[in-house]
């Protein structure tokens, strides 16, 4: 009959529960989807694939860029947070279900080391229940976490493969000035002795020796800024590929790649939403959010159970002979605390209001990034093309200039002038080819959503699934 009495007694405490728990503190649904046009441009598409760095069809950069994202010690920072954030959730996920432990010990004359006086041995169990949806909000908030740090470990794969990218690029850009100095300095040096010649003839001045001695300098020059920057950028290459510059492998010279035009694009909006900066600020939104609702209950009682079941004797043979147990119910409510439970909640409810404002900031950022590499794509390879038909021009009234310098009817200063101007327009169809792969990378990084693993190493990682933010039927 007693413990038909206790039975109902607590089972009358569980179904006041469940219907406490009706009243319980949730976090909010913010289904968000930012106020912008729905595409950038209205005719096209635009292929790229997860690993956009293989559009440039460069085996050399494929193997950097694989070795960057294994060795990065950024990046091998970034996933040790993200297995934090894990441990973390782990966590707090444990916090919903009651803890057990044994607890045991004697008790023994200082006098009678060789034996025991008393024993006990026992175990107790607590569980607080999540009457008011706080553990279940702290949870939350430590699953956006996770995702926040998800995300900016996909930013920084974007980021090591975009540095690699650049500095290799920028590499053989000076590779093909290396050659293009060489060449340079050799047709300079070929119009100097033909100057020495007509000057031993008595046809010019010697100051067409020495303005054609100081353009071959400068073309010394340069090379030693070629030397320096081909060096330094061997160096980015092996501090983003995490490797010291031994274990760099063998950098294969080659020419710059001829990247094809951009065609006509429609990017429907949705496409931005799995980019690593829109995902970690949407998560960070949704952890303020659980924090808000966290820091709600706090206003509420909190009700725990504790249990205990042991048993202690003078005897140590006599200890398991008997067994007691307790089970103790407590309840906590805030009465006054002079203000710092309604402070808590503002403080959460102003942090909300910047998440939030930070996410459309994000959005905003990001619709100016592509559009920016777009426009700007487009007018430099204006600038490209133009300045390979200004170069081509040039060399033509070099060769005109050159054969009437020769014949006498035209004077070194305007033969100088014209060579001047063929070697820098050289120069700058190479920098101008660089600078328009540059944007292309920028581009790719914009709308690329980071996520580089094989499908067989995100089991050996972890789960990077993007959230949706935006539903494709928005």
């Amino acid at each position: 009959m007693e413990v038909s009495k206790i039975l109902f007694k607590y089972l009358g405490y569980f179904a006041l529960i469940i219907i406490v728990q009706s009243c319980s503190v949730q976090t909010k649904p913010l289904n968000l989807s930012p106020d912008i046009d729905e595409s950038f441009f209205s005719e096209g598409e635009l292929a790229q694939s997860a690993q956009w760095w293989l559009a440039f069809e460069d085996e050399q950069l494929n193997e950097l860029i694989a070795l960057g994202l294994q060795q990065n010690q950024s990046l091998r920072a970034s996933l040790a947070n993200v297995n934090r954030a894990k441990a973390s959730l782990g966590i707090s996920q444990s916090k919903k279900y009651p803890d057990l432990n044994l607890t045991a010990g004697t008790n023994t004359d200082i006098e009678k080391l060789d034996g025991a006086d008393t024993a006990y041995v026992g175990f107790t169990t607590s569980w607080e229940l999540d009457v008011w949806g706080q553990i279940a909000a702290l949870e939350q908030k430590a699953t956006w976490d996770l995702e926040a740090k998800k995300a900016l470990y996909k930013a920084r794969a974007n980021s090591v493969a975009g540095a690699i990218s650049t500095a290799w690029f920028g590499w053989l850009a000076e590779v093909d000035k290396q050659r293009l100095f060489a060449d340079q300095h050799k047709r300079t040096s070929s119009a100097l002795k033909v100057i020495n010649r007509r000057f031993a003839l008595g046809k010019n001045s010697i100051t067409d020796i020495w303005q054609q001695q100081r353009l071959l300098e400068s073309i010394v020059a340069q090379q030693a800024v070629n030397d320096a920057r081909l060096a330094i950028y061997r160096k980015q290459l092996a501090l983003w590929a995490g490797v010291k510059n031994s274990d760099l492998p063998q950098l294969t010279k080659a020419s710059l790649p001829q990247i094809s035009g951009l065609p006509k694009m429609g990017l429907p909006i949705q496409i931005l939403q799995f980019r690593p900066d829109i995902q970690q600020a949407y998560a960070n939104l949704q952890a303020s959010n659980a924090s808000l609702a966290a820091a709600s209950t706090e206003r509420f009682p909190r009700l725990s159970l504790r249990a205990n079941y042991s048993t202690n004797k003078n005897s140590v043979k006599d200890l398991f002979d008997d067994w007691s147990g307790s089970l103790i119910s407590s309840l906590a409510m805030p009465i006054f605390d002079a203000g710092a439970i309604q402070s808590k909640i503002k403080q959460q409810e102003y942090q909300l209001e910047a998440s939030f404002a930070d996410y459309k900031q994000t959005w905003f950022d990001a619709i100016f990034d592509v559009e920016k590499s777009l426009i700007t794509e487009q007018q430099l390879a204006k600038v490209a093309d133009n300045i390979s038909l200004q170069m081509g021009l040039a060399k033509k009234t070099e060769r005109v200039i050159s054969m009437k310098y020769l014949n006498g009817k035209s004077n070194y200063l305007n033969l100088l002038k014209a060579q001047e101007t063929s070697l820098n327009l050289e120069r700058q169809v190479v920098d101008a080819q660089f600078t328009l792969i540059n944007n292309r990378i920028s581009l790719y990084r914009e709308l690329s959503h980071g996520d580089f693993a094989q499908e067989s190493d995100k089991e050996k990682q972890t789960d990077f699934s993007a959230k949706t933010i935006i539903d494709e039927n928005t």
